[in-house]
């Protein structure tokens, strides 16, 4: 006579013979999801710190932008001016630009910092 096990095997027609490595082939494809997911969010956290990276750089090359156009205000006054590229004490560097715009005087400074550059404009 079978027992309570034996007969639900045989109603179900399960084979534990066939089934012994379902928890290997679960436990490696549940692992291998995580790891796909865990290197997505790597993924997307360096990207977004190299973006992090390029805006702090974007701020220093418009401050040396903002630093030409403050010098520019206090000594430019001719059309055709240009103070070729300056470096500062942070290793950004600025470069004036000055034109004739109607009856104002323009003047444009460049700032650069890592590959970044920011410009600014004024009349005057």
């Amino acid at each position: 006579m079978l027992n309570l096990s034996e007969k639900i095997n045989y109603c179900l027609k399960i084979d534990n013979t066939r089934q012994k490595g379902i928890a290997i082939y679960l436990a490696v494809t549940i692992m291998t999801i995580i790891m796909m997911v865990a290197l997505g969010v790597s993924l997307l956290s360096v990207n977004q710190l190299k973006r992090l990276n390029e805006i702090g750089a974007s701020v220093v090359a418009f401050a040396a932008a903002e630093t030409g156009i403050e010098w520019a205000l206090l000594n430019v006054t001719d059309p055709g001016y240009s103070s070729g590229v300056v470096t500062l004490s942070n290793g950004s560097t600025y470069e004036l630009f000055s034109s004739n715009c109607g009856i104002l005087l323009c003047v444009r400074s460049v700032g650069t910092y890592k590959n970044t550059r920011r410009a600014i404009m004024i009349q005057q």
